[in-house]
This record gives C-alpha cells, structure tokens and sequence, in this order.
C-alpha cells in the first residue's frame, strides 16, 4: 500500500469513526432529560444535514430551526396586529412583537458564537431564549380576564420553547 492510500483510509476511518460526527439519536439521548426524545429526533433529521453533522453542526442546526421558527411567530404576531380589534389584544401582541424581535436577534448571535466556538457569547444569547415564549405566554395569562380570548399564540410559544430548549441543550452539550 502506498503511503497516499494509507492518508485516505485514514481520513475515511476518521470522518466515519463515532467521534467524528454525533448521531442525532445518541445526542438527543444525551439530551433527554430537558428535551423530549422524540421531538429532539423529529426536529433535528428534519435537516437533511443532521446525518453528517457533528456536536457543533447539531447545535447550529437547532438554532436554525429555532429561529426560523420566531421569525415564523414574528410574522404571525405582525399579521395579528393588523387585524387585532382591542386595546388589551393590541398591547399584549405588542409586547410579544418586541420580545420576539430580541429572540431573532439573540438566536442570530447564538448561531455565530456557536459555528465560531465562542463559548461565552453562545451560552449568554440561547439562556436568554426562553423569555420570548413565555413571558408572552404569561402576557396573556395576566390579562385573560379581560381579553374574551386565549392566547392566539399558544401553541407557537410552546413549539418555540421546544426549539430553545433544544437549542439550549446542544449548546451546553457542545460547550461543555
């Protein structure tokens, strides 16, 4: 064997060693106790990327999809204002508009600090993650008994404290 084909075998046994890459079902196992597993699993191989990707490449791809995910909230909220007819309605969508916009912009910031391994600023920009969701949440919690209507966001804050959750996880996974 020539010492070219020793390298190649080498680097092939590298790139396919477990070490190279993280499956996505060990580290949503490594995860499970704060993520649910199956919603870890279904959130991460909804990128085509995730079967290659290592510890690194699943946190950036779980922060993709959390912010893809608030951007997808942020529009609803902007769509719901428009439309919104009470002045409580109006505030509390307000409110969720402005802490939506600081989600987007600190899940950006968590996606560089974690492609660039930038421990600290990773972790600082996804602890903050979980204010959006549930602060708008408690929003219209405080406000229930006079708004004739439920949270009309519901359901998105809670898929959107999945994905931060998730996010979370990975980060300190990949970090620590």
């Amino acid at each position: 064997m020539r010492p070219t084909d020793l390298l190649v075998l080498a680097a092939v046994l590298l790139i396919l060693s477990p070490a190279a890459h993280a499956t996505v079902e060990s580290t949503c196992k490594a995860v499970s106790l704060y993520t649910d597993y199956d919603f870890c699993v279904k959130t991460l191989q909804s990128d085509p990327t995730s079967a290659t990707a290592d510890l690194r490449g699943l946190a950036v791809i779980a922060t993709n999809l959390s912010s893809d995910k608030a951007v997808e909230v942020f529009a609803k909220i902007q769509t719901l204002l428009k439309s919104s007819q009470g002045k409580e309605e109006r505030m509390c969508l307000s409110i969720c508009s402005k802490l939506y916009e600081v989600l987007i912009r600190d899940l950006n910031n968590a996606w560089s600090a974690i492609k660039e391994s930038r421990k600290g600023d990773a972790m600082s920009a996804v602890s903050g993650c979980f204010d959006a969701p549930s602060t708008c949440e408690d929003t219209f919690a405080e406000l229930s008994f006079t708004l004739s209507m439920p949270s009309p966001l519901k359901a998105d804050d809670k898929d959107q404290e999945q994905l931060c959750s998730l996010t979370l996880e990975l980060a300190h996974l990949f970090f620590y």
